[in-house]
């Protein structure tokens, strides 16, 4: 008697269990639809005109391949991903691939130009560091969107392949500092 409960749990547990994980018709179709939902996102993009992408989806897992030009379009595509009902994670494995090799100086010089232009980014005191084309970005933003700003803005560079931002945040004069009353 005392064993009856526990049998009822675990099969209850057991047969949540293998409907929860068997293969589901209902399942595959809803992915199938994410992923023509995405694919045709994809497409409706100017952004992305002429990126090669290829979308797969097994159980709300989003996987994104292929190659792309700018920094910026694998960005577009994870956006795209991220932002379409039904998704619950995304693997952006885009390779970016510029049209021509650029020099480190080169984009290196073109981040300066970015942070030397924008009041924003020369207070943060930004730092740069470019390695194959990938970008190291610091600094000490005011605003929590800055940082995000600046790589959206980076990305749009050529040659550029990958952005890694290290971001402390200081307060504004005047603002009162995060939990104080």
């Amino acid at each position: 008697m005392m064993n009856e409960p526990m049998k009822r749990i675990g099969w209850g547990t057991l047969l949540l269990m293998l409907t929860l994980f068997q293969a589901n018709p209902a399942l595959a179709r809803r992915d199938e639809l994410i992923q023509h939902d995405v694919e045709a996102r994809i497409a409706e993009s100017t952004m992305l005109r002429g990126a090669r992408i290829e979308v797969h989806v097994e159980r709300w897992l989003v996987v994104l391949t292929g190659e792309v030009r700018l920094y910026e379009q694998k960005l577009i595509a994870d956006r795209i991903a991220w932002t379409t009902p039904g998704v619950f994670e995304v693997d952006n494995e885009i390779r970016v691939v510029p049209k021509a090799p650029v020099a480190d100086a080169a984009i290196e010089w073109k981040i300066r130009e970015i942070v030397n232009t924008d009041e924003r980014f020369r207070a943060a005191g930004v730092m740069v560091r470019v390695d194959n084309g990938e970008v190291l970005l610091s600094g000490s933003f005011v605003d929590f969107r800055d940082p995000s700003r600046l790589k959206h803005k980076v990305a749009a560079i050529e040659g550029v392949i990958a952005i890694k931002i290290s971001a402390a945040f200081l307060i504004a004069p005047g603002q009162a500092e995060p939990g104080a009353a």
